[in-house]
């Protein structure tokens, strides 16, 4: 129950909130200790700790998780994690070191949970619990960074020294609990109340020997990687539609298998205390007096973004993604797509018209003439007309200042979200697990094993459940799979990850990112720099910096 994230007051963690060491773990006096966590209240506010960090790492600005990849680049707002390939792009970056240290601080306290519940067989779900979510935080660390610290045990003083291991090490340690979580009896098969779970465990196991299939170009990697995808669920067909999955109804669906949980009652401020999910990814959308919902206008969504679904197909209008991806009719407000009273009727100020739509217009605006008929269409083309009619780049579209390209309305929180007109008032939970990434999980790593008649069962299931036109077993690579990948993920915190793994980075940010230049994307941008706080605390990182950095 999302109830998990109700955190005790008296559990404050002033140490971890400085984390002035490299990991200052020493018990300050305003930080509970052996008697607190020896009752079953003081135990339990400590393991959802270790979950609420969850809303620390995913709940904010989704920079190294989507920023300066194909997808998404500068909109209105400029922010220096749009260009990540620069000569400003160092180890001084500030979202580097945030990212970095919070997943530092949420493994402390993992590693703080997994200490206070040994020797307590009642804790040994919590323990498991625990050991999954540092697994996953340690896959985020080692996607982004390569090797790092491995620190698997509770800090009882301060730690000032901890030696970078492989990235082939890491990879290691997460398979290996991974494996073990699997299966194991303290965790539940699955779970709709945001705990981690055996499917889960399976899900996170597919993907990081996937991830690790690449260093070691092993093909029992991949093909492990297809078994434990096959045991999360994958090979299923997925039966909710995509635009009910990704809505208020959606939460607590099956085929989602971990999430980050959110709701009004687990927040002391419903209006600030959520996610930006909703916020990003869109173009402005004006003041709170026009009845739209609050978009950052940071990571606005590249002309690629839309042409990736005229890619792979020939009729993208089949694809039921795309429209619940974006919206694409701008009403009076916002918020009027959602009233079915309203959603035929209230008039349509901006119609952000796909490529394949354009030939059609005549035909949308008959079909309700009283909404359309004084629509302005914005095309999403290279060159088209805007929000005045005048024909201006796709580009250029992008970082004008209101209603420039279309927005995303896949994260829309149509309740708490609607309700509040503020960046971080989305009370939709997070995704961060899901069927539809596991079978494109199971297809890469088919591509991976040589076996492209298993690659296209897998995408055929995903899109099934679009009913976009089946893809061939001919068409079946890599580049395929990140087309896939960016049609049914988008924006959920996986394309950088995607595109370095897969060697594609500077192929597909120098192609459709605006920001970037060709030849801007070296061969030292597929990894983050150890960040310089991090080197300047840890006498042990001194020499061992990523290439290039």
């Amino acid at each position: 129950m999302k109830k998990i994230y109700i955190l005790a007051a008296v559990f404050s963690f002033a140490a971890l909130t400085g984390c002035s060491d490299f990991l200052d773990q020493e018990l300050k006096s305003n930080v509970p200790g052996p008697d607190y966590y020896a009752t079953e209240n003081g135990y339990e506010s400590l393991a959802n700790a270790a979950y609420s960090s969850l809303r620390t790492i995913y709940g904010g600005d989704p920079w190294l998780f989507e920023g300066g990849t194909d997808l998404f680049a500068t909109g209105r707002t400029t922010v220096n994690v749009c260009d990540l390939y620069g000569n400003a792009f160092t180890s001084a970056n500030d979202a580097v070191a945030t990212f970095y240290t919070d997943h530092y601080k949420a493994i402390s306290l993992a590693n703080e949970t997994i200490y206070w519940g040994e020797n307590n067989t009642s804790r040994a779900g919590r323990i498991a619990e625990a050991r999954g979510l540092r697994a996953l935080y340690y896959l985020n660390l080692v996607q982004q960074f390569g090797g790092v610290p491995l620190v698997k045990e509770r800090v009882s003083g301060t730690m000032t020294s901890a030696e970078r291991v492989s990235a082939e090490e890491v990879y290691n340690f997460i398979i290996n609990e991974l494996t073990e979580l699997s299966t194991s009896s303290n965790l539940a098969s699955n779970a709709t109340d945001g705990r981690f779970n055996q499917k889960a465990a399976y899900h996170y196991l597919a993907k990081a020997y996937l991830s690790r299939g690449y260093l070691t170009n092993s093909t029992s990697d991949f093909q492990a990687a297809i078994t434990a995808a096959k045991a999360a669920g994958a090979g299923q067909a997925l039966t909710t539609p995509f635009a009910t999955l990704f809505s208020n109804a959606g939460e607590g669906n099956a085929e989602v298998l971990f999430y980050v949980g959110y709701s009004a009652e687990t927040v002391d401020d419903p209006k600030d205390d959520g996610n930006k999910q909703q916020a990003h990814f869109c173009s402005y959308l004006d003041g709170q007096e026009k009845g739209h919902k609050y978009t950052s206008s940071t990571l606005t969504p590249t002309l690629w973004m839309h042409e990736v679904f005229n890619t792979n197909t020939t009729n993208p209008a089949q694809d039921e993604r795309y429209e619940g991806t974006f919206m694409t009719e701008l009403r009076k407000s916002y918020w009027d797509y959602y009233d079915e009273d309203k959603k035929n009727t209230s008039p349509v100020t901006y119609y952000y018209c796909p490529s394949w739509e354009i030939a059609n217009i005549d035909a949308w605006r008959a079909e309700y003439p009283d909404a359309r008929a004084n629509a302005q269409v914005v095309e999403m083309l290279p060159e088209g007309t805007n929000i005045s009619g005048i024909q201006t780049s796709y580009d250029a579209k992008m970082t004008e200042d209101v209603y420039g390209v279309a927005s995303f309305r896949k994260f829309d929180d149509t309740e708490n979200g609607k309700t509040y007109f503020n960046t971080q008032s989305s009370m939709r939970d997070i995704y961060l697990a899901r069927l539809g990434e596991t079978n494109l999980i199971a297809a890469e790593a088919c591509i991976k094993a040589n076996d492209p008649a298993g690659a296209v069962a897998f995408v055929n299931i995903v899109r099934n459940r679009a009913k976009a036109t089946p893809a061939t077993e001919a068409e079946m690579n890599i580049d395929y799979i990140l087309n896939e990948r960016a049609r049914e993920l988008a924006g959920e915190y996986h394309r950088w990850a995607d595109l370095a793994r897969t060697g594609k980075l500077a192929e597909y940010v120098e192609a459709h990112n605006p920001d970037i230049s060709a030849g801007q994307v070296t061969d030292k941008f597929y990894l983050r720099p150890i960040p310089l706080s991090a080197i300047e605390l840890n006498p042990a990182l001194e020499g061992h910096q990523n290439e290039g950095w």
